[in-house]
């Protein structure tokens, strides 16, 4: 009938898992193999940024059939066996699965022992340099935004001087406006003065004559009145 493979998967065929055998034989595997995983104490969502990262890198593109593949096959089973994906996508990653399968395996235990529970609840774990990564991110934008709010507050500062610089400016030119304007005043008054003073002078010096010819008068007068008493006091002898 030719249907003996029909609605069969392929982990359910013998031949494909005779297949992996064979081919498990010939590769080499990393150490890190030998561990376990439990997907259920891993927190998966947090390595989705890393695989698709990892996959660019190798790629030179972002491929994102290869990326939910690899999602796929750690979602699959509870407890995948890294030798079976590492099968699977060397297909894809060629040379460069070994080390990407090393590496994920690595970040999946580290995971699996940040897992917790409490109160009978278990708490996913996250891998530890993931976390340590995510902290240096954090410390970086953390750093970069006190440098950018301590640039924004020396902008401020330096506006700020050079706004008071302009204040005591305008100060400084509203005093020099009312010293010139004050020495305006007190030159207009000095000349004032002495024109007053000359204007004096050139009244006095007009009347000069007048006063002393008052003052001949008065001596002639002096003078007059003093032969008159000698010439009384003269009679009165007689």
């Amino acid at each position: 009938m030719g249907d003996g493979f029909r609605g069969v998967s392929a982990d359910r065929d013998g031949r494909f898992k005779t297949a992996e055998r064979k081919l498990m034989a010939k590769m080499k595997f990393p150490p890190e193999f030998v561990t376990k995983v439990d997907m259920r104490r891993v927190h998966l969502d947090v390595l989705r940024p890393w695989v698709a990262k990892k996959v660019t890198q190798y790629l030179s593109f972002e491929d994102d059939i290869i990326i939910n593949m690899v999602m796929a096959e750690l979602e699959k089973e509870s407890e995948p066996d890294p030798r079976l994906i590492q099968i699977n996508l060397t297909g894809f990653l060629e040379r460069n699965t070994g080390a990407f399968m090393a590496e994920l395996w690595k970040l999946l235990i580290s995971a699996q022992e940040n897992c917790k529970e409490e109160k009978g609840k278990i708490i996913k774990g996250m891998p530890q340099q993931l976390l340590d990564e995510k902290q240096e991110e954090l410390k970086r934008i953390n750093s970069e935004l006190q440098d950018r709010a301590r640039k924004i507050q020396e902008d401020q500062d330096r506006m700020r001087s050079i706004q008071r610089d302009k204040e005591m400016e305008r100060e400084r030119a509203v005093e020099r406006e009312f010293e010139l304007q004050r020495e305006k005043e007190l030159r207009r008054r000095l000349e004032q003065e002495q024109e007053e003073l000359r204007k004096a002078d050139k009244e006095r010096g007009s009347d000069a004559p007048k006063e002393r010819e008052r003052e001949r008068d008065r001596d002639r007068g002096d003078r007059d009145r003093d032969r008159d008493r000698d010439r009384d006091r003269d009679r009165d002898r007689d």
